[in-house]
Formats: C-alpha cells, structure tokens, sequence
C-alpha cells in the first residue's frame, strides 16, 4: 500500500462546500446551479450511475467541493458484517455454530434510507473490529489472521502482520498523528507465562507500527507497558486527537480504581501518561452517585473528534459526558437519554455520530437496527438497514463517497 496509508495530506476545501461554484457546461438542460441542487439531493449511488451520462455531470459529481457537501447531507455509518458462506437452509445451523466460516463485508449505510450504498469484501476471513481514521482509513482486526488497513477511497489493502500472541487480546486500533502526519496502528497480546507468573494478573505487551510513507517493509516496536490492567475490548476503548485512551480493567484485586478510571497514550511520543484520567461520574460526583454501577456500565466512544464516556444505569438512563479538558479531567454531560428498558441493558447500544442539527445516532450492532435521538424533542427514530443485515461492529463515515476512483458503489472493491 505504501505511501497511500503513509502521510496522508488530505485538506478539507476552504470553501463552504454547500455555497461552492462548479464549473459545469452550459450545454445542460438545467442551470447549473439548479442541477447542483438536485443532484445533492439524491443518494451517492443514484449519482454514480449518472455520471456516465455526459461529461459535464461526471465533473459536477466528481468536484471535491460538491462531494463534501454531498457527505454532509447524506451522512454514512460504517459497519461490519460478517456473512454466512452457506446458502441452503439445511447448512444455515452448521455455519451459525462453526466460527470460521464467515466472509465479512464492510458495509456503508445512508442514514436517510437504510440503504446499503457501498460494500468491500476485500478481508479474506472472520472479523470483529473497525477502526476508523482520517474519514477513509479503516482498520479490520480479524480472528487469527493478519489483520489490514484499507483505505476506502482508493480499495488498497495493507496486512498487519503480527507474531503469534499466546492469549489473543484485542482489537487493532488506528490511529492518526496530527503532528506528525502518521497513521500509526496499536496491538497487545499476553503470555501465559506472564499471567502464571504474575498471580493471574494480566501484564500487557503494547506495540506500535508507523506507515511512514516509504512504501517499505513495516515492523513493529515494542512500546513500554501501561503500569494498569487496560480494559481491551471493544467499545472500551478509542483514539482521538493522537491518543489512544483505554478503560481500565477492575478487578477484585485492584480496589483503588474506579470503574471509569482511563488510561491514555501519547501516539507521536509512544508513552503512556504518567496518571489516570478520572472518569466524569467518579470526579464529579465522587461515586456517591447512586447509580454509579459496576465497570460494565460504561464504554468510551469518539464523536466528532471528542472523546466521550457512555453511562448506563439501570434506571434506563444513559448519560454521555465529553471531555473538555484532558489535562484537567474536565467532563461535560451534553446528553442524559432515557431509553426503552430493553436498549438500555443492550451493551452494545453503542453511539456513532452526531448530525449537525445535534442528532445523536446510535447503533444496536446485533440488530438491523440504527437509531437517531434528537435532543430537542427527546425523540427516538428508527432507520431500519436494508435486507435486514446485523453487524458485529460500527462507527461513523465522514468521507466522501463521491470520489473520481468510485464509479459504482454497488460493485465490490
């Protein structure tokens, strides 16, 4: 892949995308700016058809400025699916029970709709993460495979080769360093000698692998370990603005740590802070919060380029805190939710994205299901995935799927 996943230099117009001039031929039908208006109305693979048309609708398509206020109003979230190999119904049963025979999709999904506009079926096996950065980098984790960063826009696919880990661990996590213009991506494994050793404590193996741009081979570096127990799967971790932050793991042992303590990395120094950040309810409430709950009761999320705190009470109420300020362990509660009883003690009601409008949209991963909260009205909707699809993983897409290199999003990368 090279330096496709190396230093992206990827710079958002300085133009207003939605007030933005498109040079289009005068030859139209329409105005152009009439046809502009039009064609931002309709869903990215409707559009793509339409650019075999004529040469003036490819290039009004293609322009940059109209592909990103095309993402704005049609916001995308990314999901995996992982699909039967099976197609009788007699061997639904047997490939349900056998873990391996899945062939995932990656899936991008209109929220106006529902529907399936894009799928990439380049990951060979079984997966269960996403990570996604920089609007078009997606990195997979997949079961005891290498696992691969593809980058969207384009359909190249980089494998993450790794040792073999005595004790799988986690999902890989990508990152991006604004400093340093890196993508750089994170894994941990266990020994069973250091668990035996150890008093059954786990003692985390962190490493780092940089894409430098140099097209060469790329090797990972141990990393100092964290000092804390790190909660590693997933919906307990994130990675915003260079920093890796992990929920700790609390266990009997380990009294002195609040169930919404995280631990964080520096991506562009590769050190992990010296303390903990404490989490917004034990902080500001001190834990005399009487539904303060156990460690499963929180998850940590990026919306928006924000870190954010997901807490859920039995009394179905979640809360969202976002983090203000790190150096401070300043939280601000921007969202307090009540949901249906059975969504609130669904662990993987897990948020996505907020809309411009200050929607929330949220993702029930096992069920065909996406839902969007509006604050302002303290109302569900529901957008119900096309064909009926569930998806071990998800996250928000803000890239634009109206790039030169997508002719057709129906057809597989």
């Amino acid at each position: 892949m090279g330096s496709a996943l190396g230093r992206p230099n990827r710079k958002r117009s300085n133009f207003d995308g939605d007030d933005a001039p498109v040079a289009v031929a005068s030859d139209d039908v329409f105005p152009s700016d009439v046809l502009r208006e039009i064609f931002l109305r309709l869903p990215a693979k409707d559009l793509c058809c339409l650019r075999v048309v004529c040469r003036s609708w490819r290039s009004l398509t293609s322009d940059p400025t109209f592909a990103e206020s095309h993402s704005r109003r049609h916001p995308v979230v990314i999901a995996l699916h992982n699909l039967s190999t099976c197609t009788s119904d007699d061997e639904s049963l047997f490939n349900y029970l056998s873990f391996h025979k899945k062939v995932p999709e990656i899936h991008f999904i209109d929220l106006a709709s529902g529907d399936i506009v894009r799928r990439i079926t380049t990951v060979p096996r079984r997966s269960f993460h996403l990570s996604v950065q920089l609007d078009d980098y997606v990195c997979v984790s997949v079961y005891k495979a290498p696992s691969v960063v593809l980058d969207t826009a384009t359909g190249e696919v980089a494998n993450l080769r790794s040792t073999k880990s005595a004790v799988p661990v986690s999902p890989f996590l990508l990152g991006f360093v604004p400093s340093t213009g890196e993508l750089k991506v994170l894994r941990f494994r266990l020994d069973f000698e250091d668990i035996f050793f150890n008093g059954g404590q786990y003692l985390h193996h962190c490493y780092a692998m940089a894409f430098d741009g140099d097209g060469g081979d790329y090797v990972w570096r141990e990393l100092p370990r964290p000092g804390v127990h790190l909660e590693l799967t997933p919906g307990n971790t994130a990675v915003v603005g260079g920093v890796a932050y992990f929920l700790l793991r609390v266990s009997h042992k380990e009294t002195s740590a609040e169930p919404d303590s995280i631990a964080s990395l520096d991506l562009a120094t590769e050190e992990w802070r010296p303390s903990t950040i404490r989490g917004p309810v034990s902080s500001l409430l001190g834990g005399t919060d009487p539904y303060y709950g156990p460690r499963k009761d929180f998850r940590l999320a990026e919306l928006n380029g924000s870190l954010v705190m997901v807490h859920c009470t039995y009394c179905c109420l979640m809360d969202i805190w976002f983090l203000v300020d790190i150096d401070k362990g300043v939280w601000s509660r921007r969202y307090s939710i009540q949901c249906e009883p059975e969504w609130v003690h669904h662990r993987e009601f897990y948020p996505v994205m907020v809309l411009d409008d200050g929607r929330l949209v949220m993702s029930m991963l096992t069920e065909p299901v996406i839902r969007i909260y509006d604050p302002r009205t303290s109302t569900w909707a529901t957008v119900m995935v096309t064909g009926g699809e569930k998806y071990s993983a998800g996250s928000s897409h803000v890239g634009r799927l109206l790039c030169p290199s997508i002719n057709f999003l129906a057809a597989d990368i």
